[in-house]
């Protein structure tokens, strides 16, 4: 009597079976390392965002100064743009919020509204976004970019750095020194879309910066004076 397939037969169905768990032994451990590959290479992208091991990185740029701005009538820009938005003297004005995060449009704008000195910072990295200023001036403010420390983007005040995100200085202190506090008072600024700010205030104006197309021929960004 014969319960099994003939020796030959059992043989391949056993080779085959044994062909099978080899290829799943061999697939499991390379999609393991096939992700675990992945994730490494997102972690070094983010790594270069901040300085390892909570270190300072500089890199000083001056604010755009009273840069120019478009009416709301005719800013071709979408409803669901994100926007950050200040009423300075009775007048309004909104900030594209990708157009500062560009790095040629240097993350600071240091505006005039109204007859108000009024600075707006957004770092794209942290997404922060802090306004400081409202005294009657002429002229804006001195605020740019000292570079990124401690999870903040840095701001840069007459050469002293300080924390985007407290306002606290930055630099090491002087011995028998101190260092000196920041100037600006921080200033109410409202972070929305842009549908829903220029439907709320249609006399607003837009500050919109598109980068033109890379070339090496392309000078660096320099604003307006108006």
């Amino acid at each position: 009597m014969r319960f099994f397939g003939s020796p030959t037969g059992f043989a391949r169905l056993a080779a085959a079976l044994a062909g099978l768990v080899l290829l799943a032994g061999l697939t499991v451990p390379a999609v393991y390392w096939m992700e675990r590959s992945e994730l490494a290479e997102w972690a070094r992208k983010a790594e270069r965002f901040e300085p390892e091991g909570g270190g300072r990185m500089d890199f000083r740029a001056p604010g755009v100064i009273a840069p120019a701005t478009v009416p709301a009538d005719r800013a071709s820009l979408e409803d669901d743009e994100p926007v950050v938005g200040v009423e300075a003297g009775g007048r309004h004005r909104a900030y594209h919020l990708r157009s500062m995060g560009d790095e040629r449009s240097r993350h600071v704008v240091n505006d005039v509204l109204g007859g108000k000195a009024v600075s707006v910072a957004y770092c794209n990295i942290f997404d922060c976004i802090t306004a400081y200023g409202g005294e009657d001036a002429a002229n804006p403010l001195d605020l740019g970019v000292a570079g990124l420390a401690g999870g903040s983007m840095l701001l840069s005040v007459h050469g002293f750095a300080f924390y985007q995100k407290t306002s606290e200085p930055a630099d090491p202190t002087p011995a028998g020194q101190e260092l000196p506090k920041f100037p600006y008072a921080s200033y109410p600024a409202e972070r929305t879309t842009w549908g829903r700010w220029k439907t709320l205030h249609p006399d607003t104006d837009l500050y919109l910066y598109e980068p033109p197309p890379p070339s090496p021929e392309t000078p660096p960004l320099h604003a307006s004076e108006r």
